[in-house]
């Protein structure tokens, strides 16, 4: 038996296929019969594999460079680029077709049409529509019939799988699939985008600003709630990708606002990330520095894990899982009335034995902590605001104006009246 010798491996340049590519492609059409045309960007025909099995070629139409049929598998040709797989589509004849693209160096250089093929069973519709597109006469219409009876027929299933061998073969000669995964991913997202888009057009709707989802990230950082700070963030970035048409640097001043609102909005909580910020203002250098969508959303969704977790962290360095959701409890529900019942019913737990483990824990009592949330949201209304007195003590949940001065000036060492004259 004669040995089969495998072509030394040379990767392909834009200028021609290589032995290598050349001898893949034709293994493939030698072993599964289907012919395999290379056209360049041009949509010239640069090299044919069995094209003696090429239906296409009894056409006249086919011939014409910038024919419609030509343009329709430049199309096909082209989408296959841009999705950085195999494309499968039916062609004016209504006979399938594999497109694959050849990318070198996340270049588009040409592509590879395997193909016609009879997928499934042949109607008359078919026989018709074809001789129509192809005008052809009667003589020839008997003739494309029984040519088109001697073609194996495949099975839908069957045909994905020989768009997948097809695929194999080029992307190994090209030298590995980074390339064609750039592009798979890309398409990916932009598809993702664009549904989004047509779903929102679709049901009539604007697509404005999400303050609602703005408002629950900043509720769950508040709250330490590091995960679904995370989940929310990645839906922001899609939204402002959508609002910016996948424009980079419009989704990254987006995304830089947005973290200036929350670090403003977190900034009264105890320790102010000061240290976080001093320690880690590189990961906020690198938003404007991400070169794309995918490094920006791992960016942002980094930091925001960061700051979120920072907010129970930097007053509580303990292990106790009920000092924890307290924490968290009382981030999220400070702005409202809290008592020790809410404490008990909410962590189902004996009132008694919290506040011991609170103060033993903390340091300061369960109320004084709560108290000493409520006036440092007071401190930014009073700096921030021109909201009276009585209106700012009702908004940080202290139901009397007076209890509410009282508190102020033990934590604050001076009245309302006196720390806004002060920090005007």
């Amino acid at each position: 038996m004669k040995s089969f010798i495998i072509p030394r491996y040379e990767r392909p340049t834009a200028g021609a296929l290589t032995d290598y590519l050349t001898q893949s492609v034709q293994a493939f059409s030698d072993v599964t019969g289907i012919p395999v045309t290379y056209f360049n960007t041009s949509n010239e025909i640069v090299q044919e594999f069995n094209s003696s099995k090429k239906i296409c070629n009894m056409f006249e139409i086919y011939t014409v460079t910038d024919g419609p049929c030509r343009r329709n598998l430049s199309s096909a040709g082209q989408f296959a680029s841009r999705l950085g797989e195999p494309y499968i589509f039916m062609c004016k004849s209504g006979l399938a077709t594999i497109a694959i693209a050849l990318i070198i160096d996340g270049n588009f250089e040409g592509y590879f049409l395997a193909g016609p093929l009879i997928m499934g069973e042949i109607r008359n519709s078919t026989y018709n529509n074809m001789c129509k597109y192809n005008n052809l006469t009667e003589p020839t219409i008997n003739l494309v019939k029984n040519y088109m009876n001697g073609m194996p027929h495949y099975e839908p299933n069957t045909v994905s799988e020989l768009a997948l061998l097809l695929y194999n073969s080029i992307i190994t000669s090209v030298n590995g699939i980074s390339d064609y995964t750039v592009m798979k991913e890309q398409s990916s997202k932009e598809n993702h985008v664009n549904e989004n888009i047509q779903k929102l057009k679709s049901r009539n709707t604007a697509i404005d600003y999400p303050y609602d989802k703005e408002k629950e990230l900043i509720d769950y950082v508040q709250e330490g709630e590091t995960e679904k700070a995370a989940e929310t963030m990645v839906s922001l970035l899609n939204t402002f990708s959508i609002l910016e048409v996948c424009d980079l640097d419009s989704i990254r001043n987006r995304t830089l606002w947005l973290f200036a609102i929350i670090l403003r909005a977190t900034g009264n909580q105890e320790n102010n990330l000061n240290q976080f910020l001093n320690a880690d203002t590189d990961v906020i250098d690198r938003l404007g520095d991400a070169s794309s969508f995918d490094e920006l959303q791992k960016t942002a969704v980094d930091l925001i894990r960061t700051i979120t977790g920072n907010m129970i962290t930097s007053v509580y360095h303990g292990q106790s899982q009920i000092i924890m959701r307290a924490l968290q409890y009382v981030n999220k529900n400070y702005l409202h009335k809290i008592s020790l019942k809410d404490i008990e019913r909410e962590l189902n737990v004996n009132g008694s034995y919290f506040s011991t483990l609170f103060k033993k824990e903390m340091g300061i009592t369960f109320t004084r902590y709560v108290n000493h949330m409520k006036i440092a949201n007071t401190c930014r209304l009073l700096t921030d605001t021109n909201m009276s007195i009585i209106e700012i003590s009702m908004a940080s949940g202290f139901d009397d104006q007076s209890y509410f001065t009282k508190v102020f000036s033990k934590e604050m060492g001076m009245t309302p009246n006196q720390y806004r004259a002060r920090h005007r």
